[in-house]
């Protein structure tokens, strides 16, 4: 499952502007011109950014409050709502129609995730799960998305792990202990 298009352009159009925003606070990197709006971006230096910004939360409010006089309040919540992000390290075990599944390596907690535009099946579609990632989920609406920096690593894993991860996965399944919403 991804956002429809005029959700991910929503999400890239709030998205942005609050990295722009964390970077002028934060100087992350004073030499990188705007993130909104760019014909071009190193996805290394938007993750510093990104990074910098889930690290610092509070910057989400001193945005809304400096710049959020243009924003809707739909739109005003959409952002506020990115303070409950979890920042950690998935197992994607599988990919399902309404989403994919990531399992937290640390808390084991299950949580269906959306891609934005495309889906975790499509960007991975040349790896079998599962698959080691970093990732920060976030709300969007009444789904699960990622902030869109997902690094993977290249590992694989045996059969043994596979199937602790599908018990994880179908514990939580059969319990209604799946995070669909943040």
């Amino acid at each position: 499952m991804v956002l429809s298009d005029k959700d991910s352009k929503l999400f890239y159009e709030l998205w942005f502007p609050l990295l722009d925003f964390a970077n002028e606070e934060l100087g992350v990197n004073p030499e990188m011109g705007k993130i909104h709006g760019a014909k071009s971006l190193d996805p290394a230096e938007v993750k510093k950014i990104a990074n910098a910004l889930w690290d610092n939360i509070h910057l989400i409010d001193e945005y809304l409050a400096k710049r959020g006089s243009n924003i809707s309040e739909e739109n005003r919540s959409i952002i506020k709502g990115w303070k409950s992000r979890i920042k950690d390290d998935f197992m994607l075990e599988r990919h399902l129609k309404s989403g994919s599944v990531f399992i937290s390596i640390n808390t084991e907690e299950v949580y269906l995730v959306s891609g934005i535009i495309s889906s975790w099946e499509e960007i991975f579609c040349y790896r079998s799960t599962p698959i080691m990632l970093s990732a920060v989920l976030i709300p969007f609406r009444d789904v699960i998305i990622s902030d869109g920096l997902v690094v993977s690593c290249n590992v694989i894993f045996g059969r043994r792990y596979s199937g602790e991860l599908k018990e994880i996965y179908m514990t939580a399944k059969k319990a209604g202990l799946i995070h669909k919403t943040l």
